[in-house]
């Protein structure tokens, strides 16, 4: 049992990108069936071969289904991100590689059977989820179709340029209702480098609606909505995946047990929303 300080976080949850589901919020996934074993590893039984075939193959024999391949320039420390066909391949991901490839960049991942999109990058953060940073690389992405009983092969190139021009999400001028308020420690000073995670749902299972851009250091943070009603708020230091040890993480909470409710209206801009996170340990 890991815990934040007030914040209880179980190890029997099953968590997927940007997603912490409990036991008891576990609802059935359409989109990639079988949640319990998405992060299965694969046995790849044939040595892969080099990146010359870079891109999305057909499937080979196997009692099990997936996708794995190599990743190249460079092969390590590289995270591969799973979209359904059809997805925006630039936004969260379905399902994203819980760990970074090594030195030999092969990577797996257990799918059923259908049409995904995939794409690898690499972080100079060694981050696994957030918006690139230029320095930062990335494949093109790369349509694969997972078979009934096969492991499809697909290489993925990381581009050697670097991204430039990268901009944060610029929300559209009609947004005009907003939540602000300020990220703090333990100590109830302000915290600089945290974002706020909006959600719709009071399990706060599934992936984050709004995200804040981080916050400076006076810990203020501003996010701007499509439209009033409750919302339910988390803040930390990282972005994307399950809080980790060693992670800054909080809820606003008003010192209950169970995450509280923020009541805007439409157009109404509701400040004093204050967020305290802990170290997760």
């Amino acid at each position: 049992m890991k815990r934040v300080r007030g914040i209880s976080i179980d190890d029997r949850r099953v968590f997927t990108m940007n997603e912490v589901r409990t036991d008891s919020s576990i609802r059935s996934f359409d989109r990639l069936a079988d949640a319990a074993r998405w992060f299965l590893p694969i046995a790849i039984a044939l040595a892969l071969a080099g990146c010359a075939g870079a891109g999305g193959g057909k499937a080979g024999s196997s009692s099990r289904t997936g996708v794995g391949g190599v990743i190249c320039s460079p092969a390590e420390g590289v995270y591969v991100y799973v979209y359904r066909k059809g997805a925006d391949p630039y936004g969260p991901a379905d399902v994203i590689l819980p760990a970074p490839t090594f030195a030999d960049g092969t990577y797996s991942v257990e799918l059923p059977p259908g049409e995904y999109t995939l794409v690898a990058r690499r972080r100079s953060n060694q981050d696994s989820a957030g918006p690139l940073s230029a320095g930062d690389q990335r494949s093109d992405p790369v349509d694969v179709t997972v078979a009934a009983g096969g492991i499809a092969r697909s290489n993925l190139v990381l581009n050697v340029k670097e991204d430039s021009g990268l901009r944060s999400f610029v929300p559209p001028k009609e947004w005009s209702t907003i939540i602000a308020g300020t990220v703090k420690d333990a100590d109830g000073k302000p915290l600089a480098g945290a974002r706020v995670h909006v959600y719709t749902y009071v399990q706060m299972s599934e992936r984050p609606k709004y995200v804040s851009e981080r916050t400076g250091p006076d810990g203020r943070y501003a996010v701007f909505l499509p439209k009033g009603g409750t919302y339910y708020l988390a803040a930390r230091d990282r972005f994307g995946g399950p809080p980790r040890i060693g992670d800054l993480y909080g809820r606003f909470d008003e010192g209950s047990i169970n995450p509280m409710g923020v009541v805007v209206r439409d157009g109404e801009k509701r400040e004093g929303i204050d967020i305290s996170v802990f170290r997760v340990w």
